[in-house]
């Protein structure tokens, strides 16, 4: 079997069927298949490679079960399984077939129950012959898994596996006689992604070392995630010595405030959020200075598939300018003026051209961009306009 394949014990095959409903489609009526995942993957918010035991080589938890069952009263002789991967985005991720030389049969009205493991471990109870497999990782599907290393999820796309039984024969060749083709991501909602824990930060200020300044000192934080979650929200000061990363780290090893925590000294904000959004409070926090640059993530705890685990966001900052002393204004270069043009009209834009105009500041989604931040942010929203991410109705 191919060695890249076997260290992959079907945890893929697995991934695949989480959240699916299998539909049989059967050729002759005489067997039919069923596989069902565990309520471990049923459960799981994230699916974690390493807890689903992707090195687990056969002894990992079972996480998909399958039957087969003879519905006729003859024995049938010489049957082999096929399974094939694919990803919409890829095609054919893996495909393997069971050996020529080691084929099974079923007594009459046999069922045979097996689980991930039991194929990993080359054998299905009731069926003394070994149970072994040629082919493997297709080059797409051997790309796929070296970009999958070090993910904790498969990548956004559509997923399906087929399962194949069928039979060989002197007098027909190859007969197909039962297939399963389960499929995750191709429903209304288009292509999955396994991973349900991702935060996207939205405002205040942007990634670290955008520059970002806002002139609000109580400034609304908003995200976007799943609903129904609860979230802690951690602000912190800058110090010029520690990193973005060991400030927040060091802020989440406390208790937030509300549960007996109490904020360091260089921790603005730290508390319990439910939903996706929080305006910074005039009490119960120590309050943003201008001239000061602060860093601010999101974490959350979510149900993983083996225990809990905890998940952050990505890093944002943001400097707090004194709004009365912000006075530079924005050059209206050409790609300013047709961003203006695109949000407020050509007439419009004509009207204060005619009168005279400079361009402080830009006040977007809660927080405010003033000098060269606001001329980045217009940039940003034409090239979205662009791209009709916005679409600007009559102007």
């Amino acid at each position: 079997m191919n060695e890249r394949w076997n260290k992959l014990p079907l945890v893929l095959i697995v991934l695949t069927l989480y959240s699916v409903v299998p539909t049989n489609f059967v050729f002759a009526q005489n067997v039919s298949i069923d596989v069902e995942p565990s309520s471990i993957l049923e459960s799981s918010q994230v699916l974690s490679l390493t807890s689903l035991g992707i090195n687990a080589e056969g002894n990992g938890p079972a996480l998909v079960s399958t039957t087969i069952e003879n519905l006729t009263g003859e024995k049938i002789d010489n049957l082999y399984l096929e399974l094939v991967i694919s990803a919409a985005k890829i095609g054919t991720i893996v495909e393997v077939t069971q050996n020529s030389s080691r084929p099974f049969s079923l007594n009459p009205f046999q069922i045979l129950y097996f689980s991930n493991n039991d194929l990993a471990n080359e054998r299905i109870p009731g069926i003394t012959t070994p149970i072994t497999f040629s082919g493997g990782l297709t080059p797409e599907g051997d790309n796929f898994l070296s970009n999958l290393s070090g993910s904790a999820s498969l990548p956004r796309d559509v997923y399906s596996l087929e399962v194949i039984l069928f039979r060989v024969t002197d007098a027909r060749g190859r007969e197909n006689l039962a297939r399963d083709v389960a499929e995750i991501g191709g429903g209304d909602s288009g292509a999955l992604s396994f991973d349900e824990s991702e935060i996207y930060l939205k405002s205040p200020g942007d990634v670290v070392g955008s520059l970002a300044e806002i002139t609000n000192p109580y400034p609304q934080f908003s995200w976007e995630g799943n609903t129904g979650v609860t979230y802690r929200l951690l602000v912190v000061e800058q110090n010029g010595q520690d990193s973005p990363e060991s400030l927040l780290q060091s802020a989440a090893s406390s208790s937030p405030i509300g549960e007996s925590g109490s904020l360091l000294s260089f921790e603005n904000l730290d508390v319990i959020v439910e939903g996706t959004s929080f305006q910074f409070p005039s009490s119960g926090a120590q309050s943003l200075e201008p001239g000061k640059t602060y860093y601010w993530r999101i974490l959350k705890t979510v149900q993983s598939s083996d225990d809990n685990e905890d998940v952050s966001s990505e890093i944002w900052s943001f400097t707090l300018k004194d709004a009365s002393k912000v006075t530079s204004s924005l050059p209206v270069s050409q790609e300013v003026e047709q961003a203006i043009v695109e949000l407020i009209g050509q007439d419009a834009y004509q009207s204060l051209k005619e009168r005279g105009f400079t361009i402080e500041s830009l006040s977007y989604d809660g927080q405010e961009f003033a000098g060269p931040a606001a001329g980045i942010k217009l940039d940003e929203l034409l090239q979205k306009i662009r791209d009709e991410d916005i679409i600007v109705a009559g102007n």
